[in-house]
């Protein structure tokens, strides 16, 4: 029995050795990248070592060899187009007036503005609100003003935002390669005429952990800004700061790379929120897009102490008073039966292109312009204050002060809603990598309703059931941008402010129209959403609208401990 045992246990011995060698010598994973780390480090050196637009080109073509677009079509709306008493509201119109605004954008960068777009103060952005003067005359709304107005708050004009790499490993004697699109939007310090030129670290995030021990002193620094959610809210708001403190040295200056695919450009701050800008005059500052940032790193990748990479960088501007820039309103006002009005605003300035933030929003206004002057009055319960604002990007407030300033006694006694669309339009991307393509939906909207009616609150969410209306599943009490100025401490006018916002990655950035994110068949649902919220208050009152809610919060969400934690987790 022994013996039996014995011989057992050598056979299932042998097995197991079997088993083993079996595993040693099975072939070869077929799709395996590599098999040990040296080769994959080595396989991948080089395999995106590339300048931005080569970089680009590669990317395209090795695309194509693994997917291609199949033609998908916008969720549609769920309420019919027969039993839509909205579907005069056409994706086109929204898409025509987007265009003029383009191209009125265009028209600044053609002129050489280092900052383009219709920017508040400029005769860009005079241009925008004249052309919307005579649409909204020329829909036969009659009570129709454009008030000009000297612009509130100085703005930041750079005149020189140049960044070149002077020396680096790989790079022959006397090669040098100077970026296209670096932009610095918002104030900062400024270097002497001709740049400074330096050696360049990589300094990740710029988080206290990563800086440990390293002596930044006379260095331009390469930083990685992580868009959360956006430009607005970044990383690199928090890491600049740290890094001005002189706390690991002083550096020279500091370059941004944006975390945003598909984009050359982002208008994004380094300093506090809330109008914090003047934090960026601590050292000068420039921002780089994705693709640009990634060339830049991969050269620093193969930097020793003997072959360091060497940059230059050169930051001009200056700060223009408000007198030297003359914004504006334009605005019309449609009366109703009650006497009260639904006021409209939507700033129309913008960075770049601007048709996110916010051209595609004044374009749902022009339409609802369009579509409610056809309306004869004894149809119309409230009236309806079509708002085009200027002076808004600095600080966010602007023109809607001077509207209410004018219309003090009206706004006190006859408001009844801000309805404010903001950064409407928005494609959500699948993002699978390189594998992004457009999605069949737009980004999801965030609900704001200042006093948490109830009933406002099921209204919008009836809208978006009917129009198939992607949004969050919270309600945001906070005034923070065209709406601000209806509420303390601007005015306490014991407003309710109400609407639509999306902030998300490609804010401020050439995104929304060099890669085509602005999904206009879904600006359409969102235009016919809001005439349906319009036409349903119709059937309620001011004191309908205050059932239920509560205050705003006293504290702003610029000051608040919500975004102290978003921005102490940097």
């Amino acid at each position: 029995m022994k013996k039996t045992t014995t011989a057992t246990s050598g056979i299932i011995l042998f097995l197991s050795l079997t088993s083993a060698t079996v595993l040693v010598a099975s072939p070869d994973n077929k799709q395996a990248l590599a098999t040990s780390p040296a080769a994959l480090v080595e396989m991948l050196a080089d395999a995106a070592f590339l300048p931005p637009e080569q970089y680009r080109q590669k990317i395209e073509v090795a695309r194509q060899q693994h997917s291609a677009a199949i033609g998908l079509t916008p969720l549609p709306q769920y309420l019919g187009a027969d039993d839509d008493p909205r579907a005069s509201i056409k994706a086109r119109e929204l898409s025509d007036y987007s265009q003029m605004l383009v191209r009125i954008a265009q028209r600044s960068r053609d002129d050489g503005e280092i900052l383009w777009g219709r920017i508040q103060g400029t005769v860009y952005e005079r241009q925008t609100l004249e052309w919307i003067y005579h649409e909204l005359q020329s829909f036969g709304l009659k009570d129709v003003h454009y008030d000009p107005f000297p612009s509130q708050y100085p703005q930041w004009r750079p005149t020189t935002c140049a960044l070149s790499v002077r020396s680096a490993p790989t790079f022959e004697v006397g090669q040098t390669y100077a970026f296209q699109d670096p932009i610095t939007a918002f104030v900062s310090a400024t270097t002497p005429v001709g740049g400074i030129e330096a050696e360049m670290v990589y300094v990740g995030d710029g988080t206290a952990a990563e800086l440990q021990g390293r002596d930044l002193t006379g260095k331009i620094l390469l930083l990685r800004g992580r868009t959360q959610p956006s430009a607005l809210l970044n990383t690199a708001r928090t890491a600049y700061s740290r890094l001005a403190t002189g706390t690991f040295g002083k550096p020279a200056g500091v370059v941004v790379w944006w975390d945003v695919p598909n984009a050359k450009q982002v208008a994004g701050r380094v300093g506090a929120p809330g109008g914090g800008d003047s934090i960026g005059e601590a050292l000068p500052w420039t921002t780089i897009g994705n693709d640009a940032g990634l060339y830049l790193r991969k050269l620093l990748d193969r930097a020793t102490p003997d072959q360091p990479v060497v940059v230059r960088l050169e930051v001009q501007g200056q700060m223009e008073s408000a007198e030297q820039r003359m914004s504006g309103n334009t605005y019309a006002m449609l009366p109703g039966q009650s006497g009260d009005f639904i006021v409209i605003p939507t700033h129309v300035d913008g960075y770049f292109y601007g048709i996110h933030d916010n051209g595609a929003s004044v374009a749902l206004n022009l339409a609802l312009a369009r579509y409610y002057a056809k309306i004869p009055e004894a149809e119309r319960q409230h009236g309806i204050i079509f708002l085009f604002q200027g002076d808004h990007e600095v600080p966010g407030v602007g023109g809607t002060l001077p509207f209410i300033a004018k219309h003090q006694k009206l706004m006190q006694e006859n408001l009844l809603l801000v309805l404010r669309p903001e950064h409407l339009g928005m494609n959500r991307p699948m993002d699978e990598g390189l594998l992004i393509a457009k999605s069949n939906m737009v980004d999801p909207l965030m609900l704001l309703v200042t006093n948490r009616s109830p009933l406002l609150i099921d209204l919008f969410k009836r809208a978006a059931s009917h129009y198939g209306i992607v949004m969050g599943d919270l309600v945001y009490i906070d005034p923070a941008a065209d709406e601000a100025a209806f509420h303390p401490p601007y005015n306490d006018l014991n407003a309710i402010s109400s609407g639509w916002i999306q902030t998300g990655k490609f804010y401020h950035s050439t995104f929304d129209v060099d890669g085509g994110g602005i999904d206009f068949d879904q600006m359409e649902k969102l235009a016919r959403a809001h005439a349906y919220i319009i036409d349903e208050l119709g059937q309620v009152s001011k004191e309908d609208l205050h059932r239920g809610g509560r205050p705003v919060p006293e504290k702003s969400i610029y000051q608040s401990d919500l975004l102290k934690i978003l921005m102490g987790n940097n």
